[in-house]
């Protein structure tokens, strides 16, 4: 990835983008504690779809942040 000044992004340029993606961000962050060694593969597999959905709507508003954010994904 090159390299590019995360301050300039819409995250950090746009109050109502910023609000919308702490939302987000804050909904995978309970999806991702509900998860434990005890969740099913049903549950882990739930999980894994609501992060991929949450991503992909982050990505959609500023992508320089969502690859920032996870970069286990390849963008």
């Amino acid at each position: 990835m090159d390299k590019k000044k995360v301050d300039l992004t819409p995250y950090y340029t746009n109050d109502v983008v910023r609000k919308k993606i702490d939302v987000l961000l804050q909904k995978n962050a309970v999806v991702q504690s509900n998860l434990g060694i005890d969740s099913t593969k049903e549950e882990r597999k739930n999980a894994k779809k609501e992060t991929s959905r949450i991503k992909s709507d982050i990505k959609a508003m500023d992508k320089v942040f969502a690859e920032h954010c996870f970069p286990e994904n390849d963008w």
